[in-house]
């Protein structure tokens, strides 16, 4: 029985998101993403996807997407509460993106880390349509911490500073989980990860609008 187009198609898109994770956009070719998709016809991608560009494309805009609707919905979710309740909401849906959902939110990983590390021509129209929006709001929610008077620039840096340690954790584990085998898996422990970097947060922040208070920054 012939497959299913859907089924090609989705076949793909997976071994296109492993393939250009593993090898970046330059180094994949689309021979490549048709081995890697269990030996797809090569004319395939020109057909679902008008080729690699395209295709490339396709799974930058899951990624973007993905991450910005379930930090959107979440802090959506805390709309009326505390700006602590809503910094805890953020660091809980940035933790259990990175890490709870197994080898699919790896690879998206390593894709990220590998576009910000070399960006593409294509990384500007996606940050300009989900990351502009995802930084304004981070920003506002700093800013509700820290106060409305506090310098852009010192807001950045919170936003950094908060979730920096996630994101370091994230591209460090596979070394961490080398050298300290009996730390639990990351897919179990992104909770406690979350709430210690809230309280982190907080005391950091508090440390930065007491210095803004005084005028020291």
């Amino acid at each position: 029985m012939a497959e299913e187009p859907s089924g090609v198609k989705e076949r793909l898109f997976w071994g296109a998101l492993r393939t250009f994770a593993a090898k970046g956009y330059k180094g994949a070719t689309v021979r490549d993403i048709c081995r890697e998709a269990g030996g797809v016809n090569l004319n395939a991608v020109q057909y679902y996807f008008g080729g690699k560009d395209k295709l490339y494309q396709a799974v930058l805009e899951v990624l973007f997407t993905e991450g910005d609707r379930q930090l959107r919905q979440r802090l959506v979710a805390g709309e009326g509460t505390s700006a602590e309740d809503r910094l805890r909401l953020l660091l809980e849906v940035f933790c259990q993106t990175l890490f709870a959902h197994g080898e699919a939110s790896d690879t998206f990983l390593r894709l990220w880390a590998m576009e910000l590390a070399n960006p593409t021509p294509f990384l500007g129209d996606m940050a300009e349509r989900h990351s502009r929006p995802q930084t304004l709001a981070l920003l506002e929610l700093m800013a509700d911490l820290l106060g409305c008077d506090a310098p852009v620039p010192v807001l950045l840096a919170c936003v950094s500073s908060v979730l920096g340690p996630c994101l370091y954790q994230a591209l460090m584990w596979p070394t961490y989980r080398r050298i300290l085998p009996d730390h639990p898996s990351m897919t179990a422990h992104w909770v406690e990860l979350a709430e210690h970097c809230c309280r982190f947060s907080l005391a950091g922040l508090a440390a930065v609008r007491q210095s803004l208070a005084k005028g020291r920054l």
